[in-house]
C-alpha cells in the first residue's frame, strides 16, 4: 500500500502541474488576444500568428484540464443512485466504472502511435524558436493525460480493494 500512496502523491503533483499548464495556456490566449484586439483598434493591423496559437493553446488547455477534471472528480456522476446501493453496491459500481475508464484510456493509448504518425505536417504560423511546430505536438498532452488517468484508476482500484473510501482530491476551491 505504500507504493499506492506514493503514486497517489505523485499523481497529485501531476494534477497541480497540469492545472498550472492549463491556466498558463488560458492566460496566454487572453493576453495574446487582448494585444491583437488593441493592435487592430489602435493601429488597424492584426497580428496573424495570434489565431493559430490560440487554437493550439486552447487544445492544450483542454487536454491538460482533462486529467485535472477527472482527478478532482468534477466529471458527471450519478451519485444519488449509487448512494442508495449500500456499501457493496458502491464498491461494485466503483470497480465497474474504473474498469470502463481503464478500457477507454487503454484504447486511446493503444491508438496513440497511429494517431501521432497520422498527424504529419506543420501547423502554419505556429513557431517555437523559429521552427514550425509539428501537428502531432497538439496530441501529446492528451496522451499524457490518458496515461495519468490510467494510473489514477489503478490507484483508486487499489484503494477500493483495500477498503478505503472514495478519495476526494478536490481542494477547497474549484478549478
Amino acid at each position: 500500500m505504500a507504493l499506492v500512496h506514493l503514486v497517489d502523491r505523485w499523481l497529485g503533483v501531476g494534477e497541480r502541474i497540469f492545472l498550472v499548464l492549463a491556466n498558463v495556456c488560458l492566460a496566454t490566449m487572453l493576453v495574446f488576444n487582448i494585444i491583437n484586439i488593441a493592435s487592430r483598434a489602435v493601429f488597424d493591423i492584426g497580428i496573424t500568428f495570434i489565431f493559430p496559437w490560440s487554437v493550439v493553446l486552447f487544445v492544450w488547455m483542454t487536454f491538460f484540464g482533462f486529467f485535472v477534471i477527472y482527478r478532482r472528480r468534477k466529471d458527471i456522476t450519478v451519485d444519488f443512485l449509487i448512494d442508495r446501493m449500500g456499501p457493496r453496491g458502491k464498491l461494485f459500481t466503483r470497480l465497474v466504472v474504473n474498469a470502463i475508464v481503464l478500457c477507454l484510456m487503454s484504447v486511446m493509448l493503444y491508438y496513440a502511435p497511429y494517431t501521432l504518425r497520422a498527424q504529419i505536417g506543420e501547423i502554419d504560423m505556429v513557431t517555437i524558436f523559429g521552427f514550425l511546430v509539428e501537428r502531432y505536438v497538439m496530441s501529446v498532452p492528451l496522451f499524457t493525460a490518458c496515461t495519468l488517468i490510467c494510473l489514477n484508476v489503478l490507484v483508486d482500484t487499489a484503494h477500493a480493494l483495500h477498503g478505503d473510501t472514495e478519495p476526494r482530491h478536490s481542494p477547497a476551491g474549484d478549478i
